[in-house]
């Protein structure tokens, strides 16, 4: 009875120390998968960011683009202006005496 009592002490000591091994290898395993799901996050945030300063990038490029083609237009439509009123000023003389005219009779009824 001894025999069989130290045997199952010692069964039960291996079975104990398996358990402690077993319980080593997956903590290590976990550190691990831990480790590389941090380094994917990591990698994930990196290339995020990577997209949103390119699109930023892209739409200030579109936005100096379309500066210019407004500007163009501007200058265009601002030519076209001054001619018209190189080749007929009265009615921009007219218009101009009406405006101030008119802001004067509403600023002195004050």
């Amino acid at each position: 009875m001894a025999t069989a009592t130290s045997r199952a002490l010692q069964k039960a000591e291996n079975t104990g120390e398996a358990i402690s091994d077993n319980l080593t290898h997956q903590i290590a395993a976990l550190r691990k998968q831990v480790d590389q799901l941090s380094h994917s996050v990591h990698s994930y945030s990196d290339h995020s960011m990577s997209d949103l300063q390119h699109n930023a990038v892209a739409i200030a490029r579109e936005v100096r683009h379309q500066g210019r083609a407004v500007a163009r237009q501007v200058s265009k439509q601002a030519n076209a202006t001054g001619e018209a009123v190189r080749e007929n000023p009265v009615p921009v003389v007219l218009a101009l005496g009406t405006i101030a005219l008119l802001s004067a009779l509403v600023f002195t009824r004050r």
